[in-house]
């Protein structure tokens, strides 16, 4: 299924230490081989109108709302305990209101579970 179809504009919200690395590279091409439109706000044209705000007076966030609810899907990638920074969760419950929003992986081989440790949270989940 390709996402692209059902949403052109995927906004890539991460926090400011993941900004230039590698993993966000690596996050951006996986959502355009979705078929998305990544709006990063660390592009340079984000960055210097976050900057233009914050000279007149504003903090920087006012501008992320109004992006945010330009796209149609949010992406966020949280931090390797699975905790979510400030500016992040704000991005994905006070701005992005009504749209869908999804959690890159993080994590898969340190939260895979063994056969037997799937089969105890089934009976423990009343499963089995």
């Amino acid at each position: 299924m390709c996402f692209g179809k059902l949403a052109r504009r995927v906004y890539y919200a991460h926090s400011l230490h993941l900004y230039g690395t590698e993993q966000e590279k690596r996050d951006i091409l996986l959502l355009e081989s979705l078929g998305f439109s990544v709006l990063n706000p660390n592009s340079p044209e984000t960055q210097a109108k976050c900057l233009k705000e914050k000279e007149s007076g504003g903090t920087g966030m006012y501008m992320f709302r109004k992006i945010v609810q330009s796209c149609d899907l949010v992406a966020f990638r949280a931090y390797p305990d699975g905790s979510i920074p400030a500016g992040v969760h704000k991005e994905i419950t006070d701005y992005a209101e009504g749209l869908p929003v999804i959690e890159l992986p993080n994590g898969l081989k340190r939260r895979g579970l063994s056969v037997e440790d799937t089969r105890e949270w089934l009976h423990e989940l009343g499963q089995r």
